[in-house]
């Protein structure tokens, strides 16, 4: 049997070009939450995804424990047990994302694909999750977002997924149609390659460049793309026919880059993809999973690490259900989340701290789902009364 693999190795933590002097000039009301209304009685392995259903149900994708778990606060926990290869089956769940008529696009990466699951958690539609030809030219569909139409948007690395171009494509695919539209530009953190093995098992991995500036967007409902740009911190917003309404730059002090700021990062390498390709004989199949989290005895000293960090880490923008974008800052290591919540025109309306230790995972209608982690690694889910904001 032959095999390829790759592994891809994504920090949490990009740098951007910054100026030591600078201040947090806009004064915006600071926010924190109330104690949780609700917690999951049980640690994960992990949880890539979360998302709250019309009716209260919770879905919770945990990708280590391969299980496709539905949580109703007031009533417990059940798991999906149809887990394998077949057509109305799961391998291993990640990203959970609303579509239309409160179905939820589930990404299965030990499958490759991506599946409708309806409200009765019938499976229903695929679609795969590499894109394009085998090798240089394929990319990978894995969605940042959907919309009220049932588009997915994901991000299309200029030169192929395992390339090192400095900017991706944000792509907008319609199952409808089939079609897929680029819709915008988004830098990238700086990455290096490096390869091993022959044609029959050929490792790539790919690391990051510590603290290298990147942007980072998320959907709206309504199909408009918010877009935090690392180079003067600004909110864009992307409309659907191509429209950019831009906010005023916000200052902001950047966060040295202490001893603590280096071994969180070094710690939180890892999360990537890992795709491997098998045949024997047949049609070839592709299955992918998350690299393990941590460096494991990566000597910092191999890096250059900058004075300070950017004003956000990557993967920083969510959207709440009334079109606001949540930007998360950069802050001192072991410091709570804070979040920048910015308007539909790109203004900074106000800044949310969350409880110490915990990371925003998902937005319900009213409500906030934040996970925390154990001693043991294990994580846990919380929900939280959404926060009054200004209008």
């Amino acid at each position: 049997m032959n095999a390829i693999r790759w592994g891809l190795l994504v920090a949490a933590t990009p740098l951007s070009q910054v100026t030591a002097g600078t201040v947090e000039a806009q004064e915006v009301p600071r926010i924190s939450l109330a104690a949780p209304v609700a917690v999951f009685e049980d640690g994960l392995g992990s949880m890539r995804g979360v998302r709250e259903l019309a009716d209260g149900r919770v879905l919770i994708a945990d990708g280590l424990g391969a299980s496709l778990i539905t949580w109703t606060p007031a009533a417990g926990a059940d798991t999906l047990t149809n887990v394998g290869q077949g057509p109305e089956e799961y391998l291993t769940p990640d990203g959970l994302f609303p579509l239309p008529d409160d179905a939820t696009l589930l990404v299965d990466l030990g499958n490759a694909r991506l599946t409708r699951v309806g409200t009765a958690l019938d499976f229903g539609e695929t679609w795969p999750i590499a894109q394009g030809g085998m090798g240089a030219g394929m990319t990978m569909m894995i969605p940042v977002g959907t919309d009220g139409e049932g588009r997915i948007y994901y991000q299309e690395r200029l030169g192929g997924m395992m390339g090192t171009s400095d900017s991706a494509a944000v792509a907008r695919f319609d199952p409808a149609s089939g079609e897929t539209a680029e819709i915008g530009r988004v830098r990238l953190a700086e990455r290096k390659r490096q390869e091993s093995g022959d044609a029959n098992n050929r490792s790539v991995n790919i690391r990051p460049v510590p603290f290298s500036a990147q942007d980072a967007w998320g959907v709206a409902w309504d199909g408009r793309v918010a877009v935090a740009r690392a180079d003067g911190y600004r909110l864009e917003w992307i409309g659907l026919d191509g429209d950019i309404v831009a906010g005023d730059a916000v200052s902001y002090e950047p966060a040295r880059v202490r001893r603590g700021d280096r071994e969180e990062w070094l710690a939180a390498l890892g999360g990537g993809l890992r795709v491997e390709v098998t045949s024997d004989g047949g049609a070839p199949r592709m299955s992918m999973s998350r690299a393990p989290a941590g460096a494991g005895d990566t000597d910092p000293g191999d890096f250059d690490w900058p004075d300070a960090k950017p004003p956000f880490p990557a993967n920083a923008v969510r959207i709440d259900p009334h079109g606001r974008a949540w930007v998360r800052r950069h802050v001192r290591a072991g410091e709570a989340h804070r979040f920048d919540v910015f308007d539909a025109g790109g203004l900074r309306i106000a800044q949310v701290e969350l409880p110490a230790d915990r990371g925003l995972v998902a937005f319900g209608e009213d409500s906030l789902y934040l996970t925390r982690s154990d001693e043991y690694d294990f994580a846990w889910l919380e929900k939280y009364a959404a926060p009054a904001l200004p209008h």
